[in-house]
């Protein structure tokens, strides 16, 4: 399979710019959707966010430099996708109902085993209580697994930043998973 780089140059130098493009819509497609989806829960929300942010992509890869690594960028563009899209939500809804969210939440990562399901409910209703920053970085360390470096360069925030964040959400997550 070929580097991301390779493929934004291919995309760069005009050799079968759609070919490209999609080699990178198919390489990081899920992963993209799912980083929104834990943000916005709604599975047609999330296609549509996700829809925007390819665009956005398409639109601005002639221009991306490759100063950082392509996924970092990639998402910090989905993540301000994402925030636009909840801060246009509030904006007129006055604010986001949790339990709505949590009732129409399907995730693939669910077994066919009720309590692990439950547990997995819990988590992810505790997830959408956090504040919007905490959930996205703590979300980005524990889903994603990146470092701070890249959490920080997402979320566009400094590395002690991203790590005093991931530090609260922890200690609140505790907290809302020992309620019953």
């Amino acid at each position: 399979m070929q580097s991301d780089q390779d493929i934004i140059i291919q995309f760069q130098s005009s050799i079968n710019k759609e070919q490209a493009f999609t080699q990178l819509v198919k390489k990081h497609q899920s992963k993209v959707y799912y980083q929104i989806k834990k943000m916005v829960i709604e599975h047609a929300d999330a296609d549509d966010i996700a829809q925007s942010v390819w665009i956005k992509i398409w639109n601005k890869l002639d221009g991306f430099k490759m100063e950082s690594e392509f996924s970092t960028w990639l998402f910090r563009i989905a993540y301000n996708e994402t925030v636009n899209f909840i801060n246009k939500q509030k904006k007129y809804d006055g604010h986001v109902n949790i339990d709505d969210q949590n009732q129409s939440n399907t995730s693939p990562s669910t077994t066919g085993d009720p309590h692990s399901a439950k547990i997995q409910i819990k988590l992810e209703h505790s997830i959408l209580q956090l504040p919007e920053k905490q959930r996205v970085v703590f979300m980005l360390r524990y889903y994603e697994e990146f470092n701070y470096e890249k959490i920080a360069s997402i979320t566009g925030t400094t590395v002690g930043g991203a790590k005093a964040n991931y530090h609260q959400a922890v200690k609140k997550m505790q907290e809302l998973l020992k309620q019953d």
